[in-house]
């Protein structure tokens, strides 16, 4: 159950990496032009970063089980923090606290190597992150892309 746990911060490492482009309401998306040679690229960069956000959610809750949090209290915390209406069940020691920080960091550091490391492997690819992150955003809404993309995946 707790590899399933999803750590708040990895929320922060996928929006920084798969940025979604801001479109006004009702305005259609222009259409992405990607070669199968590219789109190829694409797949194997999108195999390689799902592997690379495996491990790092590994390495994160291995950083939280070191101090003694769960991804839970962790993420219960990390909302109070950043979310004014939203208050703790369980009220926070000092000694939580601590190991709180200790963790906050060591995760920041996690998702700094991440982003680096997903970078590198889009670059490895014979993409720029930019154009990687473009059609990422087409992905996401043209169908036929969708559907060039599960078939090279297969």
């Amino acid at each position: 159950m707790k590899k399933l746990a999803i750590v708040a911060v990895m929320v922060a490492l996928v929006a920084a990496f798969g940025a979604a482009q801001d479109m006004f309401p009702g305005e259609a998306p222009e259409p992405v032009d990607v070669s199968d040679s590219e789109l190829g690229q694409f797949v194997d960069a999108l195999q390689q970063i799902e592997q690379v956000q495996l491990e790092t959610q590994e390495d994160m809750i291995s950083v939280l089980d070191e101090q003694g949090i769960s991804t839970e209290r962790f993420n219960e915390i990390y909302q109070s923090e950043h979310s004014p209406e939203f208050e703790l069940d369980q009220p926070l020691t000092s000694d939580e606290e601590n190991r709180y920080r200790v963790a906050e960091q060591e995760l920041q550091g996690i998702q700094e190597e991440s982003q680096v490391q997903m970078s590198q492997v889009v670059e490895n690819q014979g993409l720029d992150v930019e154009r990687f992150n473009e059609i990422y955003v087409a992905l996401t809404q043209d169908p036929e892309l969708q559907q060039r993309v599960q078939e090279m995946m297969n």
